[in-house]
Parts: C-alpha cells; sequence; structure tokens
C-alpha cells in the first residue's frame, strides 16, 4: 500500500444512495477499476453511496464531511464552500500530501471546485479537475426551446463560468466527456484535457443476461427525472404511441425532485397513460439490465447533452435506441440508433411505432452482434479506466 500513489477525492457534491448521476458514475467506477494501483481516500457528503457501490471497499478510505445546511442559498452555498474546505485544511495538516498525490474533483459545483483551488495554494499536489456539461448559453436555451427556467439557467452559466476560470487557473489536469467541449479550454491546455466518456458494466449485462427474459416493456427510458433529459416531451410522444398502440408499455427508471417527479406523474394521468407507464424509481446494476431485457426499444429522449451513457448501456445490451440528432451525439453514436430531429415529437412517435411493428425495420436498426461486441470493447469499464491510467502516466512528467 506504501509504494501506491495517492488519489484523493472530493465528493462534495454527490448522488445519494439513492439515485447516480453521471459525475458520481464516473468516480465510482474508475476507483473499483484502480483501487488496486492507487490509494483512494474520499471525501464526501454521502458515503453511503460509495459504501454501497466500492466493490473492494476494505482498501477504501472513505472520510465523511458534515454539511448541516437544510436550504440553499448563495450564503448557505458560500458557508459549504469554508465549511468544506477549513475540513480539508484540518485534515491535511495533520495528514501529509505529497507533490506526487493527485486531489481528484467530481463536479465543477463551487464545493467541489473552490476548496482544492484553495488547498492548492498551499500544497504541491496535481489537480484533477472535471467539469462534464457546459451549461448552455441563455440565448440558446430560448433559441432552441429547451425550456430550462431562464434566471435561473442565467445565474447557473455565469456561476459555471465563474468557476471554470478558477478551473483552468488551477487544474493540472481535466476530465470532460466529449472530445467536442475541448473547444471551451485554451489550446496550450487541451493535451491536459482527458474525454473520458463514461463507460458500461459488461459483467452486470451478462450477468442479467443469464436469465431467459420475457418482453414486458415495449420501450424502456431511463435517466434523472430532470427537465434536461426530455421527460416531459416523452409523455407527450408515448401518448402519441399509445393512441395507435393502446397496450403500448413504458418503463421509466430514474428518479427526481420530489415536486418534479409530482408534475410528471400528474401529466401521465392527464394524457391518460395510467396504464400505459410503469414508473419503476431509482434501479441500478444487474436489476436495470433485467429491465433492459425485458424490454424491446429504448427511448433516448434527452435535448441537450453531451455524452449519454445510457444509450451506450443500451446497445451494449442489444437494444436499438431512438434518440435526439443532438450534436455531440453524431459521431458518438453511429450504429443501433435511429436519429430524430430536435424536437420533432411526432417524427420520434412515428419511429418507435414502426419499431414496435414492423420486424423487418426492427431487425435492420438493432445492433447484431458484431455491433454489439464492438460497442462492449469500446465503452467497458476496464478500458476506460486504462485510458484513464495512461492519461495520468503520459503526464506525470509535464506536470512534475
Amino acid at each position: 500500500m506504501d509504494n501506491k500513489k495517492n488519489i484523493y477525492i472530493s465528493a462534495i457534491y454527490t448522488s445519494p444512495p439513492n439515485s447516480m448521476g453521471g459525475n458520481t458514475k464516473i468516480s465510482l467506477e474508475l476507483i473499483n477499476a484502480l483501487c488496486d494501483e492507487y490509494q483512494f481516500t474520499i471525501f464526501t457528503t454521502e458515503p453511503e453511496t460509495f459504501k454501497k457501490n466500492i466493490k473492494n471497499i476494505d482498501v477504501i478510505k472513505i472520510i465523511e464531511v458534515p454539511l448541516h445546511f437544510r436550504k440553499f442559498s448563495l450564503l448557505t452555498h458560500y458557508k459549504e464552500v469554508k465549511t468544506v474546505f477549513k475540513f480539508l485544511r484540518k485534515y491535511f495538516l495533520q495528514n501529509e500530501i505529497k507533490e506526487s498525490d493527485y486531489f481528484y474533483s467530481t463536479s465543477d459545483f463551487a464545493p467541489d471546485v473552490l476548496p482544492i483551488y484553495w488547498l492548492k495554494k498551499q500544497y504541491d499536489f496535481k489537480w484533477i479537475a472535471s467539469l462534464y456539461l457546459f451549461i448552455p448559453n441563455p440565448i440558446e436555451n430560448l433559441v432552441k426551446k429547451y425550456g430550462f427556467p431562464f434566471l435561473k439557467y442565467v445565474v447557473y452559466f455565469f456561476y459555471q463560468k465563474f468557476l471554470f476560470k478558477k478551473i483552468l487557473n488551477g487544474m493540472d489536469l481535466c476530465l470532460i466527456t466529449n472530445d467536442i467541449d475541448k473547444k471551451n479550454f485554451p489550446k496550450k491546455k487541451q493535451d491536459k484535457v482527458l474525454a473520458i466518456y463514461g463507460g458500461v458494466n459488461i459483467n452486470e449485462i451478462e450477468k442479467a443476461s443469464e436469465d431467459v427474459a420475457d418482453q414486458i416493456f415495449d420501450a424502456v427510458f431511463c435517466s434523472r427525472l430532470h427537465p434536461q433529459k426530455g421527460v416531459s416531451s416523452l409523455l407527450d410522444i408515448w401518448a402519441m404511441v399509445a393512441k395507435k398502440l393502446p397496450d403500448a408499455r413504458l418503463a421509466i427508471i430514474g428518479n427526481g425532485d420530489e415536486s418534479y417527479e409530482k408534475f410528471l406523474k400528474e401529466k401521465a394521468l392527464k394524457l391518460g397513460l395510467e396504464k400505459n407507464i410503469s414508473w419503476l424509481g431509482y434501479i441500478n446494476g444487474v436489476e436495470k439490465f433485467k429491465i433492459y431485457n425485458q424490454s424491446k426499444v429504448f427511448l433516448h429522449a434527452t435535448i441537450y447533452d453531451n455524452n449519454g451513457m445510457v444509450a451506450a448501456e443500451a446497445l451494449c445490451s442489444g437494444l436499438p435506441v431512438i434518440m435526439y440528432n443532438l450534436k455531440s451525439f453524431r459521431e458518438l453514436y453511429t450504429d443501433g440508433c435511429l436519429k430524430i430531429k430536435e424536437g420533432r415529437k411526432q417524427e420520434f412517435a412515428y419511429n418507435i411505432l414502426r419499431l414496435l411493428t414492423d420486424s423487418d425495420f426492427y431487425s435492420k436498426i438493432k445492433p447484431d452482434k458484431n455491433i454489439i461486441d464492438r460497442l462492449r470493447d469500446k465503452w467497458k469499464w476496464e478500458n476506460k479506466a486504462e485510458v484513464f491510467k495512461n492519461f495520468l502516466k503520459q503526464n506525470e512528467e509535464a506536470i512534475t
């Protein structure tokens, strides 16, 4: 253990145990794949998330960072940042952090960014920042009709701009989830940026496939229940499908803000979809892939994204995927997909119906064994972790 390099992880704004955001998923899988080679120490507000999902928990050090601010405001957010900084500063006054050690911030929110930015002025460690989704320009939000609350996203846009400047000034390395986002970095820093893209647990897919599954659902959706993920418009689309196929069933996997979940379920009732949708809540691991195996089509309705790991999971499970033709998806997802022009709900519904009723068309779109094998090799977490490890090694001399 003494010969291992240290990777400290700041996971302050991370998913609680009953959900799984992309940034949390990436950190968990990198830890699981690399815990034999690196010594991980995790500072987090959600220790149960890591205890529940890390396979070799005995070799990982998890330190809970207590935050007791119940109501969010700019003042409490600032207090969160100061609380985390004081906690980390106290820890490293008692525990040495070396020049060769890494500190990975798992989100671009201030409590994960600013304490490490300030600490780096005192200690000469290597900071691996992350910025997994750049917030759209407020004008783009209006023009493309994303429907995100305008004033809220104006504030969020400039909030991220401020923190991104801190990241650029202090980072040694940075993780993103799509190469197209490298354009946001100065050219001189782009070789310090790795598009990790996320990955897929192939072992879980294989385990889920050990049992022969009957088809229960015509389609499945899996993601956080958030406006960005297009769930509300998906309900409109599914209402069009159900009008033509009254017995069509959609499985919705995921959860979100309580008020937004309530809004979605009330909308589904108004659309007459109570018998056509199964709200399954948060499901992860093998059980999630069992639901995929019980479904015929995967619906990736997100309206703004730069990666979409769940689409990769579906394709690696052998499901055809229907998605909007977002710029970030055009080269990332090519086989096994139907791409719909953004905002065209009727066309989305038409193609769902065609996949469900035209077996020849379904066979044409569905990924075949060769495609599945290639995608599994591309997306499996073991290979992604190897890419990450090589990225660290290639940059060690340059940042020492």
